[in-house]
């Protein structure tokens, strides 16, 4: 079995000033690389001492609890699915959900001593409460940890292959963001932060000599979704040589899709001349991802990568991602998208490509 996975330390302190990361091995496998994490349950929380707002009644959606901490920047925790319980004698009762993503749960504690106060808001920014403190919200959750790393047939680099010679336990850290190798020998970047974890077990593997089974006493930060991992096999093997591969696939697994485009895009291609003239097809432009992916093979061809979000195509409207500005959009099938997405939000998507002037928009069948 080929390695199919690298990992690379960007994280390290004792990097070198002149190495931006430096490799630690390959894999033939990831255990825990692709995993789905439980749908966060419904809990409870309290605002405290609380001076609330008349907007805050009823349900209320995806909200952000602000703490104000002394010194420093705010910082948010993004609750959804919240809903006011009760209120009375300055104590508000919440019923809500977390986020599932690690990045976005909350944290474990917050450090009372530097807590000024918090403020819980909705998206637009609109305060619905200040409150002296919250319970309920700051905690492990541990059901919501990702499943641990094993690195199986991993086989580490001689710097790290020396540090597995003298392996105890709690004395081997692993930090390492991960990439796919293709068969042609292209990396590509999983885009997620990696793995954090100390080294639980060291023991000769069964692939081969020289190779190892590591086990990691944590998780990926943010697993990729177990359904994606067809899509990586696929991608592994043979990048797209079609246009539409994504065509068949739900909203979730086309941004899955998408990252494998930014993944292996190709930063070594100049870009098409101003006045180029690209061919969206339109078809399967049935909602926002299918649009990403549709751009994206317009400019770069089957499995190319044009943005993944707004952000993104404004940023690749900017240059060194396939297209140089001005360019011609032609967009077939235009009414698609308009009945699937709806007026307003295809009317968005066509403002910011025409935005200065940067691209023309001619919507054609």
């Amino acid at each position: 079995m080929r390695p199919r996975w690298l990992l690379e330390d960007e994280f390290s302190d004792d990097l070198p000033e002149t190495e931006p990361s430096r490799p630690v091995g390959v894999c033939a496998e990831v255990d825990g690389l692709f995993a789905d994490l439980p749908d966060p349950g419904l809990e409870r929380f309290a605002l405290v001492d609380c001076d609330p707002e008349p907007g805050l009644r009823g349900r209320l959606g995806e909200v952000c609890l602000e703490a104000s901490l002394h010194g420093q920047a705010p910082h948010g925790t993004w609750l959804r699915d919240v809903t006011v319980a009760g209120a009375g004698d300055g104590r508000v009762e919440l019923t809500g959900r977390v986020h599932a993503e690690h990045h976005l749960r909350p944290v474990r504690a917050m450090p009372a001593v530097s807590v000024d106060g918090f403020r819980l808001c909705l998206p637009d920014d609109t305060t619905l409460a200040r409150c002296r403190a919250v319970e309920g919200v700051y905690r492990s959750r541990p059901e919501l940890e990702p499943p641990s790393v094993r690195l199986i047939g991993f086989r580490p680099e001689p710097w790290f292959r020396e540090l597995l010679a003298d392996w105890r336990p709690g004395n081997l850290r692993i930090t390492a963001s991960l990439s796919g190798r293709a068969a042609d020998g292209r990396a590509l970047r999983t885009l997620e932060p990696g793995v954090f974890a100390d080294v639980a077990a060291v023991r000769p593997s069964p692939l081969g000599p020289d190779l190892f089974d590591v086990d990691l006493d944590g998780g990926m930060v943010d697993p990729i979704p177990a359904r994606a991992r067809p899509l990586w096999d696929d991608w592994l093997e043979h990048r797209p040589t079609t246009p539409g591969t994504w065509r068949d696939l739900d909203t979730g697994m086309r941004h899955e899709w998408l990252r494998l485009a930014l993944a292996d895009h190709r930063h070594d291609i100049a870009d098409r001349p101003a006045g180029t003239v690209y061919h969206l097809d339109g078809r399967h432009v049935t909602d926002v991802n299918g649009f990403y992916c549709a751009l994206g093979e317009a400019v770069n061809g089957p499995g190319g990568y044009f943005g993944w979000n707004l952000d993104a195509v404004d940023d690749c409207l900017n240059g060194c991602w396939g297209a140089t500005t001005p360019f011609r959009l032609e967009w077939s099938h235009f009414p698609v998208a308009r009945t699937s997405l709806g007026g307003d939000e295809v009317d968005y998507l066509v403002d910011l490509l025409t935005e200065r002037g940067r691209v023309e928009v001619v919507p054609v069948g």
